[in-house]
């Protein structure tokens, strides 16, 4: 950055010009010397003195940019930044290069500066040795970067997976291969890029001072939460990483307690996780094995463990998008409740007690879970398994019908065809109106009508109809006005068996 300069730098030959037309001026009484030819004496003597002038204004201008940490360089740089307490890091740093990547191409340019820090779990401090850009449709670059303190051992390929201060649009970043000890002297740039991220590591007691000071130890994901159920003096910070030691933890305490706000009560921990159980129906697009089940089964567990262990601190689960992906699988057609239990149910642990359901106050009306500041929602399968019900497209409804006449009533072959395919009728004209949120309903008037058109009213001395659902072997019996049937939307109506006799007979 070009600095604002605050006096008027001339060079040589404007002070041989500005002295020669004030010696010719004649100004203050003064005798005109005009004789401004090379190698005249007025001109040599103005030569003479505009050189030794120009030679101090350069001086000054040196002493001038020596004094900032954005012109100075070399050993005035050194003495720039022994002001914050810095010193030129003179070799035995551990250096190598780190990727900074995202899952999609860039949609525009994303500038990361140059001592960026790049942290990891157990592994020194890094910072970027150089300015670089992820170009706009490109998903990766690859920047330089240098161990913060000199020392080490070799840190592993893959250690690196943090940044302390993210970078928008930036989804990731590691490193590919070892980082190793190098002697190279640290440059003006890099030193420069250190003492300004000590300026503002010095700018304690705010939300991103607590954020960079726990990202530093490798944490990935912080979150700082401020008057917290609107305690006021309170901060707490929540950590978001799974994989937390009691070691680690305490670390990142002793490193929160050193930029806490003076004043301030701070707590830190991990997040309380909230557990979520999928209860869902799943129709599939036919008639598979036990063993093609199991497959489906594996692939949408795998599937939803990847969707909920992504999940960032306070981000809700969403009903729409938990469907989605269980109809994601090619072989599944349809997801619905199972009952009336709820597509996703939350709980959380409570002491000494075990797991309590908490769909009270975070189950919305729309079937999605909210996550309340600092909890986080993942699943738990040894406690609360996923329970999928994968089944065909269309399950059997048997209808097994009993009924006695009168003596002297038709009970030939034919009549009992009619009877038959009468009750199948009015069976399948109610499941047509079954919806998958809403059975359908067939009362016993309605097949005692349908019977009475083949058989007068007066003939029938009994008639009973028991209805048993594939799906869970319930039985429903229809043997007067007060009964009714249930019928699921994909239940297809199957005549099973008409028994038919006549009172006093054998059937």
């Amino acid at each position: 950055m070009a600095l604002e300069r605050v006096y008027l730098k001339k060079g040589f030959s404007d002070v041989v010009d500005a002295l020669l037309a004030d010696i010719a001026s004649g100004l203050g009484g003064r005798l005109a010397l005009t004789d401004a030819n090379e190698g005249s004496v007025v001109r040599t003597l103005a030569e003479a003195f505009a050189r030794e002038l120009a030679v101090c204004y350069e001086q000054l201008d040196s002493v001038y940019r020596n004094a900032y940490l954005d012109s100075a360089s070399g050993p005035a740089l050194d003495n720039v930044v022994a002001l914050l307490g810095l010193e030129r890091q003179r070799g035995g740093h551990l250096e190598g290069t780190a990727v900074f990547s995202r899952g999609q191409p860039a949609p525009e340019d994303i500038h990361i500066p140059l001592g960026t820090l790049v942290a990891g779990r157990d592994v020194p401090l890094f910072a970027t040795t150089a300015n670089a850009v992820l170009d706009k449709g490109e998903r990766l670059v690859v920047v330089g970067v240098r161990a913060v303190e000199p020392g080490g051992t070799t840190v592993k390929a893959g250690a690196l997976a943090s940044l302390p201060r993210p970078i928008a649009g930036v989804d990731a970043v590691s490193n590919p291969g070892d980082l190793v000890l190098r002697q190279r002297e640290e440059t003006d740039d890099e030193l420069r890029a250190r003492a300004r991220r000590l300026v503002l590591s010095s700018n304690t007691g705010t939300v991103a001072a607590l954020e960079e000071a726990a990202r530093s130890l490798g944490i990935r994901e912080v979150q700082v939460i401020e008057n917290p159920e609107g305690r006021p003096g309170e901060v707490e910070v929540v950590l978001g990483d799974r994989d937390i030691a009691p070691q680690l933890l305490e670390e990142v305490k002793n490193r929160l307690e050193n930029v806490r706000p003076a004043g301030i009560v701070l707590r830190c921990g991990p997040a309380t996780p909230v557990f979520v159980q999928i209860t869902a129906t799943l129709t599939l697009n036919a008639a598979v094995s036990e063993r093609e089940q199991a497959d489906i089964q594996k692939r949408l567990t795998g599937v939803l463990t990847d969707y909920f262990g992504a999940l960032k601190v306070g981000e809700a689960v969403r009903d729409a998008k938990i469907r989605a992906l269980l109809l994601g699988h090619e072989a599944v057609v349809g997801c619905e409740r199972t009952g009336q239990r709820p597509l996703l149910e939350p709980f959380v642990w409570k002491d000494g007690s075990g797991l309590e359901s908490v769909a009270y106050r975070a189950l919305m009306g729309n079937g999605d879970v909210l996550a309340g500041p600092g909890e986080r929602i993942g699943l738990y399968p040894e406690a609360l398994p996923l329970r999928l019900s994968l089944e065909p497209p269309k399950l059997d409804l048997w209808v097994d019908t009993t009924l006695t006449v009168a003596a002297g009533t038709p009970t030939a072959a034919g009549v009992q065809a009619r009877i038959t395919g009468a009750i199948k009728d009015v069976f399948d004209k109610a499941a047509a109106k079954a919806t998958a949120e809403t059975p359908a309903s067939l009362g016993y008037a309605a097949v005692r009508e349908a019977v009475t058109n083949i058989i007068p009213p007066e003939a029938i001395v009994r008639l009973r109809v028991t209805v048993t659902h594939e799906r869970d072997g319930l039985a429903e019996e229809l043997d007067d006005d007060t009964d009714v049937a249930s019928i699921g939307a994909r239940e297809q109506p199957m005549p099973r068996k008409l028994t038919l006799r006549a009172e006093g007979g054998d059937g």
